[in-house]
């Protein structure tokens, strides 16, 4: 038994135990009665359905990697209507693909729980932007709940279920990166499991369809009210449930104040405690955001004379201190991102918040120790600059190498690429520098369809992964077919969601929970989405690659070609665990001459150049055995 299994199911109340905040959210809906729990990969929401697989037999709940992200929330939605209380995580651009079954759902109520745990990323560590989803939940008017640490993850949950199923409605629990990857101690709560008998909830059924007097049209505008209604409800509920906490500073600082919620939290604490300011600080912790909790906050600020506002994300709390302020407090000065004291991009630190907080208390910011600063001039001088690189025998690097001679072969030198989202989006970058832009999860193949409809008049490629086909690629293909745009789409499928943490899809055979299913083939999608020319070749075999690839781009219409080989990280584990023994690379010193051909086009990171010498060489430790450089270098001085 493993040791995340062990941990996320033990059943002792009481007990301490160090948690991921993802695990957090696992051990949440173990002890909420969670009985169905959805999701599509993605940073920094994964290992929430990961740890819940791991235990989902054993507590009898249902949990799958859905084909994408809205999926995932309808299989929840599904849940909730029979009864079952239901979770669907994500990241937070992942949150983008629910919206339309959101404004839909927030209009139905549910005869259960139903959460939406979206995974903000500030800074953007694995995503392409660095949106906020309360605006998402303000827009779709649901409640938003934003723990600060690891524990508050866990009693979110549990509260988010309790008010779901109060006021009928889904509740957002908004966590962000630094929360759902850092560990904390969590008190461990009751696992008192029950499975409900399913019953479906047809209120919505009879109240708006069979209701002779409320039919079409008129429906729309009372079930908006009744949504209004709920949401006035929710700051008292919240009350109830403890997730306001006012610490009141007296002294020097009683007529200045800060507002929180989130991580952001967690940093003012350490900076009280390291400044040695308690009780001399007003401070505001919000667990509730949205609706935002006017009663709350007009009681804090009536008095004050400056209020900080601290938040991970875009200034959503402090536009809305401003509403609230100018009945309650015109003469308020509210300071935070809108006022420069805090930066609105990027993500909050340590470091950011002493600096915010020393300017408006008339203190001097922290200064970093000496030795740090020496530390950091040493390493800054001796750090090698380099770019963002899949990983050594990375079967994608291969199929980029094999398309780009392709087209110098065709003497077809220019050319538009669109990426999408995935290792293979790393083809952007040194030395291969294949694609030209990447957009979001399924838009390589429609954005080429445009691209080409352009009328550009050079070849238009599309690169996409087999779980981002999956995900969202197939439509786009469909529009290919449907309107004869000649395009060239490459699929690289390695197996698996690899990005993300090695998760299964619909063309592995398996699902989250480890168990067999059928496998569901790219080649037969594509031949259903109407394309003619659909060409299959291992990345490793360049020749072959090489010529299907000069066949595609000369076909008169939408191909397909699928470069496919498992993730080399996936079969090295996989060797590892059978005792099989790699063969590794090598370099006849002899026979290379130092032109950097397998470093300059290739660059698979194992290889390295010797300065001294001249001569390029092969790191064993990071070797996997590929044998694509053989190929790759002119002077056959790579051997094996």
């Amino acid at each position: 038994m493993s040791y995340v299994k062990h941990v996320i199911a033990k059943d002792s109340p009481g007990e301490k135990v160090l948690l991921l905040g993802n695990e957090a959210i696992a051990r949440g809906a173990l002890e909420s009665n969670i009985e169905i729990a959805a999701s599509y990969p993605g940073t920094p929401a994964s290992e929430i359905i990961d740890t819940l697989a791991l235990i989902a037999e054993d507590f009898g709940i249902h949990v799958e990697w859905s084909t994408n992200e809205k999926v995932a929330f309808e299989v929840a939605i599904g849940g909730a209507l029979c009864g079952k209380r239901s979770m669907a995580s994500m990241k937070h651009i992942g949150a983008n693909w629910i919206v339309d079954s959101l404004m839909h759902a927030v209009y139905h109520g549910f005869n259960s729980a139903l959460l939406i745990i979206s995974a903000d990323d500030p800074s953007g560590h694995s995503s392409a932007n660095e949106q906020d989803n309360r605006y998402l939940a303000n827009m779709a008017e649901i409640p938003v709940l934003e723990p600060s640490n690891a524990q508050e993850a866990k009693d979110f949950v549990k509260i988010g279920v309790e008010i779901s199923e109060e006021v009928r409605l889904p509740v957002m629990i908004r966590m962000v990166t630094r929360i759902c990857h850092s560990k904390g101690v969590v008190i461990l709560g009751n696992l008192n499991r029950i499975s409900k008998t399913p019953k479906f909830y047809d209120d919505y059924y009879k109240d708006f369809v069979l209701n002779d007097n409320i039919v079409g049209p008129r429906a729309v505008p009372k079930m908006h009210e009744i949504l209004h209604k709920k949401l006035e409800k929710i700051e008292e509920i919240a009350k109830r449930f403890q997730l306001f906490k006012e610490e009141n500073g007296e002294g020097y600082y009683e007529d200045i104040g800060i507002i929180s919620s989130s991580v952001a939290v967690s940093y003012i604490l350490d900076y009280i405690k390291h400044r040695e300011l308690n009780g001399k600080i007003k401070l505001l912790k919000l667990g509730l955001t949205h609706p935002f909790p006017k009663n709350i906050v007009s009681k804090f600020i009536k008095d004050l004379k400056k209020v900080l506002v601290i938040e991970e994300g875009e200034p959503f709390i402090e536009n809305n201190l401003k509403i609230i302020a100018k009945e309650e407090n015109p003469k308020l000065e509210i300071l935070g991102k809108l006022t420069h004291h805090l930066p609105r991009e990027g993500e909050l630190n340590y470091s950011i918040i002493d600096n915010a907080i020393s300017k408006v208390l008339n203190l001097e910011p922290e200064a970093p120790p000496r030795e740090k600063l020496i530390f950091l001039e040493k390493v800054s001088k001796i750090l090698t600059p380099r770019t963002l690189t899949m990983c050594a025998g990375c079967p994608h690097r291969a199929a980029y190498y094999a398309a780009k001679k392709a087209l110098r072969l065709l003497k077809k030198p220019e050319y538009i690429a669109i990426g999408d989202i995935g290792c293979y989006t790393l083809g952007m970058y040194s030395p291969l520098r294949f694609m030209q832009d990447v957009f979001g999860m399924g838009g390589s193949i429609g954005i080429a369809n445009g691209v080409f409809q352009s009328k550009i008049g050079v070849p238009v490629i599309a690169t996409i992964g087999d779980s981002t086909f999956y995900h969202a690629g197939i439509p786009a293909l469909i529009n290919a077919t449907f309107n004869k745009a000649n395009i060239k789409v490459m699929i690289l499928d390695n197996f698996v969601t690899g990005m993300t943490g090695y998760q299964p899809h619909p063309g592995t055979g398996k699902t989250a929970m480890g168990l067999e299913t059928k496998k569901v083939k790219i080649e037969e999608i594509c031949k259903a989405c109407g394309i003619d020319m659909i060409k299959i070749v291992d990345p490793y075999d360049q020749e072959s690659s090489i010529e299907a690839m000069k066949e595609i781009l000369n076909f008169p219409g939408p191909a397909v070609i699928i470069f496919r080989r498992i993730c080399a990280q996936v079969r090295l584990r996989m060797a590892r665990i059978s005792g099989e023994k790699i063969v590794k690379c090598f370099i006849d010193k002899e026979k290379c001459n130092g032109c950097k051909t397998c470093i300059i086009n290739f660059g698979c990171p194992a290889i390295g150049f010797d300065l001294k010498n001249k001569k390029a060489f092969i790191d064993v430790n990071n070797c996997v055995g590929c044998g694509v450089c053989i190929y790759v270098c002119p002077n056959n001085a790579i051997l094996r």
